[in-house]
């Protein structure tokens, strides 16, 4: 059985949120309680000051510059970014720029007690990268990692095609 009939098998329908952040409080999620979390793009400084309190003093990116519009990350963090394509179709997602995606996220992860892994919305990069994230630091599947992510951040909704590459991309890493 394919990855996308094991996918349709265990998959249950979720609920996107609305995205505009605008004078609320950071929707995010805690994927590994005290080392990482995912969600939007913190588009105010009352969003980066709510991320502060929580402990976070890095993030990482998945967004493309031109994206990035809002509010700036306070000076003192550690800031680190591989844009990676979503559902508008800037490119096909390729396997480099995922492992260097991967690398560099875990990276910033170990130099930090805690990291926002963000995307524009939260809901197709940043839960792609935590997929990889948590399938690479806790040796889980996929499908495994897919539904531990979706438990903590239920807005998740990565493109099928990238987590076929996805699996295919920690197969090769795990075989290194």
């Amino acid at each position: 059985m394919g990855l996308l009939d094991r996918l349709l098998k265990s998959s249950t329908p979720t609920v996107r949120p609305a995205t505009s952040q605008e004078g609320r409080p950071l929707l995010y999620s805690w994927i590994l309680s005290g080392k990482f979390a995912i969600g939007p793009m913190p588009q105010t400084e009352a969003h980066w000051l709510q991320l502060q309190e929580a402990g976070f003093r890095s993030r990482f990116s998945c967004c493309y510059p031109e994206e990035e519009i809002f509010a700036a990350a306070p000076n003192s963090w550690l800031c680190d970014r591989v844009s990676l394509p979503d559902h508008r179709g800037q490119e096909s997602m390729k396997p480099d720029q995922l492992s260097r995606a991967l690398v560099q996220a875990e990276s910033v992860m170990a130099s930090q007690p805690a990291t926002y892994l963000h995307c524009f919305a939260g809901r197709e990069r940043s839960p792609l990268m935590a997929v990889g994230l948590l399938a690479r630091h806790q040796g889980l599947d996929v499908l495994t990692a897919l539904d531990r992510v979706r438990m903590c951040h239920p807005a998740a909704a990565p493109i099928f095609s990238d987590l076929d590459l996805l699996e295919r991309l920690l197969k090769t890493m795990e075989a290194q």
